[in-house]
Protein backbone atom coordinates (compact mmCIF):
# COMPACT_ATOMS: atom_id res chain seq x y z
CA UNK A 1 0.00 0.00 0.00
CA UNK A 2 1.43 3.59 -0.89
CA UNK A 3 2.85 5.67 1.83
CA UNK A 4 1.27 9.58 2.41
CA UNK A 5 3.14 12.07 3.52
CA UNK A 6 2.25 14.65 5.92
CA UNK A 7 2.75 18.45 4.78
CA UNK A 8 4.89 20.15 6.89
CA UNK A 9 6.20 24.12 7.11
CA UNK A 10 9.54 22.88 5.53
CA UNK A 11 7.97 22.18 2.25
CA UNK A 12 4.80 24.55 2.05
CA UNK A 13 6.60 26.95 0.07
CA UNK A 14 7.46 24.57 -2.70
CA UNK A 15 4.24 23.14 -3.14
CA UNK A 16 3.06 26.74 -3.16
CA UNK A 17 4.91 27.32 -6.30
CA UNK A 18 4.40 23.85 -7.67
CA UNK A 19 0.31 24.52 -7.45
CA UNK A 20 1.38 28.22 -9.25
CA UNK A 21 3.39 26.47 -12.06
CA UNK A 22 0.01 23.63 -12.22
CA UNK A 23 -1.99 26.51 -12.24
CA UNK A 24 -0.34 28.22 -15.00
CA UNK A 25 -0.21 25.06 -17.08
CA UNK A 26 -4.32 24.78 -16.18
CA UNK A 27 -4.96 28.40 -17.66
CA UNK A 28 -2.98 27.45 -20.60
CA UNK A 29 -4.91 23.86 -21.57
CA UNK A 30 -8.14 26.03 -20.97
CA UNK A 31 -6.93 28.64 -23.42
CA UNK A 32 -5.52 25.60 -25.85
CA UNK A 33 -8.76 23.86 -25.49
CA UNK A 34 -12.24 26.10 -25.42
CA UNK A 35 -15.15 24.95 -23.24
CA UNK A 36 -17.54 23.19 -25.54
CA UNK A 37 -20.72 25.21 -26.63
CA UNK A 38 -23.28 22.53 -26.15
CA UNK A 39 -22.71 21.34 -22.38
CA UNK A 40 -23.14 16.88 -22.38
CA UNK A 41 -22.72 17.34 -18.00
CA UNK A 42 -25.74 16.96 -16.19
CA UNK A 43 -24.51 19.10 -13.38
CA UNK A 44 -21.91 22.29 -14.58
CA UNK A 45 -19.10 21.98 -12.48
CA UNK A 46 -17.15 24.90 -10.89
CA UNK A 47 -13.69 25.97 -11.18
CA UNK A 48 -12.51 24.05 -8.28
CA UNK A 49 -8.02 24.60 -7.48
CA UNK A 50 -6.51 22.38 -5.03
CA UNK A 51 -3.07 20.07 -4.78
CA UNK A 52 -4.91 16.23 -4.12
CA UNK A 53 -3.55 12.60 -4.37
CA UNK A 54 -5.26 9.94 -6.67
CA UNK A 55 -4.33 6.70 -4.48
CA UNK A 56 -4.92 3.77 -6.94
CA UNK A 57 -6.91 1.15 -4.91
CA UNK A 58 -5.15 -2.19 -6.61
CA UNK A 59 -2.07 -0.95 -4.44
CA UNK A 60 -0.21 -1.97 -7.69
CA UNK A 61 0.15 1.33 -8.79
CA UNK A 62 1.85 4.56 -6.87
CA UNK A 63 -0.16 7.50 -5.80
CA UNK A 64 -0.59 10.34 -8.63
CA UNK A 65 -0.47 13.89 -7.37
CA UNK A 66 -3.22 16.02 -9.43
CA UNK A 67 -4.31 19.85 -9.31
CA UNK A 68 -7.72 19.66 -9.85
CA UNK A 69 -9.69 22.14 -12.33
CA UNK A 70 -13.03 21.74 -11.70
CA UNK A 71 -15.88 19.73 -9.43
CA UNK A 72 -19.21 19.01 -9.20
CA UNK A 73 -21.66 16.90 -7.14
CA UNK A 74 -20.50 13.59 -9.58
CA UNK A 75 -16.48 14.07 -10.28
CA UNK A 76 -13.67 16.50 -10.77
CA UNK A 77 -11.52 17.01 -13.63
CA UNK A 78 -7.39 17.28 -13.29
CA UNK A 79 -3.85 17.72 -14.57
CA UNK A 80 -1.50 15.36 -13.45
CA UNK A 81 2.34 14.37 -14.16
CA UNK A 82 1.18 10.76 -14.09
CA UNK A 83 -1.02 8.41 -16.15
CA UNK A 84 -3.99 6.84 -14.88
CA UNK A 85 -5.51 3.70 -16.29
CA UNK A 86 -8.93 4.45 -17.38
CA UNK A 87 -11.79 2.41 -15.82
CA UNK A 88 -9.52 2.27 -12.57
CA UNK A 89 -10.80 2.30 -8.86
CA UNK A 90 -8.80 4.95 -6.81
CA UNK A 91 -9.24 7.40 -3.82
CA UNK A 92 -9.15 10.49 -4.43
CA UNK A 93 -7.20 12.52 -1.19
CA UNK A 94 -8.72 16.36 -0.72
CA UNK A 95 -7.30 18.93 1.44
CA UNK A 96 -10.03 19.79 3.95
CA UNK A 97 -12.81 22.31 3.35
CA UNK A 98 -12.07 25.94 4.20
CA UNK A 99 -14.25 26.64 7.16
CA UNK A 100 -14.48 22.77 8.26
CA UNK A 101 -14.32 21.76 12.31
CA UNK A 102 -11.98 18.81 10.84
CA UNK A 103 -9.01 19.10 9.15
CA UNK A 104 -8.56 15.49 8.27
CA UNK A 105 -8.53 15.33 4.27
CA UNK A 106 -11.29 14.07 2.53
CA UNK A 107 -11.54 10.88 1.14
CA UNK A 108 -13.91 10.03 -1.86
CA UNK A 109 -14.00 6.97 -3.15
CA UNK A 110 -14.09 7.26 -7.63
CA UNK A 111 -13.04 5.76 -10.61
CA UNK A 112 -10.93 6.92 -13.33
CA UNK A 113 -13.07 8.07 -16.88
CA UNK A 114 -10.89 9.88 -18.33
CA UNK A 115 -6.96 10.04 -18.59
CA UNK A 116 -4.46 11.66 -21.78
CA UNK A 117 -1.69 12.49 -22.31
CA UNK A 118 -1.02 16.40 -23.10
CA UNK A 119 2.44 16.39 -23.52
CA UNK A 120 5.49 17.76 -21.87
CA UNK A 121 4.88 14.69 -19.16
CA UNK A 122 1.38 16.26 -18.21
CA UNK A 123 -1.85 14.28 -18.81
CA UNK A 124 -5.65 15.37 -18.35
CA UNK A 125 -8.40 13.78 -16.86
CA UNK A 126 -11.66 12.99 -15.10
CA UNK A 127 -12.92 11.01 -12.12
CA UNK A 128 -16.51 10.11 -11.36
CA UNK A 129 -17.09 9.79 -7.63
CA UNK A 130 -18.77 6.69 -6.30
CA UNK A 131 -22.10 8.51 -5.12
CA UNK A 132 -22.62 11.46 -5.17
CA UNK A 133 -20.71 14.23 -3.33
CA UNK A 134 -23.22 17.30 -2.23
CA UNK A 135 -19.90 19.37 -0.83
CA UNK A 136 -19.13 20.25 -4.60
CA UNK A 137 -22.84 21.26 -5.43
CA UNK A 138 -23.33 24.75 -6.28
CA UNK A 139 -25.25 25.87 -3.71
CA UNK A 140 -22.21 24.85 -1.27
CA UNK A 141 -18.68 25.21 -3.22
CA UNK A 142 -17.10 28.70 -3.30
CA UNK A 143 -15.58 29.36 -6.80
CA UNK A 144 -11.80 29.85 -7.32
CA UNK A 145 -10.66 33.11 -8.41
CA UNK A 146 -8.56 33.25 -11.40
CA UNK A 147 -4.92 32.91 -11.00
CA UNK A 148 -3.21 35.81 -11.82
CA UNK A 149 -1.91 35.65 -15.18
CA UNK A 150 1.80 35.30 -15.81
CA UNK A 151 3.84 38.67 -16.37
CA UNK A 152 6.93 38.05 -18.90
CA UNK A 153 9.81 40.34 -18.73
CA UNK A 154 11.46 40.69 -22.36
CA UNK A 155 15.25 40.76 -21.73
CA UNK A 156 16.77 43.55 -23.42
CA UNK A 157 20.35 41.76 -25.41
Amino acid sequence: MSQHQQPNKNNEKPQREGLSAALEDVEALRAAFPPRTVERRQAPRLKYHVVATLEPVDGQADDVRVVTRDANSTGTGFVSSGDLPEGSRAVLHLPAAEGSESKEPQRIECRVRRSRELGNGLFEGHVEFVGEQPQFSDTRIRPTPAAPKPTHARRSA
